[in-house]
């Protein structure tokens, strides 16, 4: 997590492949939020190379104006 203890998890979303998405109440705004945890499975390589595509991929998205789109 970006700041530690920020967020307030409320609920769990879902469970996917790459990981688990919470709905989150952010503390200092009260806004709702998402937050996905990325399941990352070190290797004696570094990152494993789906988990590096799930980032970007993620990143990319922030770019979009959509209200089903969480920045």
């Amino acid at each position: 997590m970006a700041q530690e203890g920020r967020y307030e998890p409320v609920a769990e979303i879902g469970v996917g492949a790459y990981g688990t998405v919470y709905k989150a109440r952010d503390r200092a705004s009260g806004r709702f939020v998402a937050l996905k945890n990325v399941r990352v499975t070190g290797t004696e390589n570094g990152l494993p190379l789906s988990a590096v595509r799930e980032v970007a991929l993620l990143k990319r998205l922030e770019h979009f104006d959509h209200p089903n789109i969480v920045r």
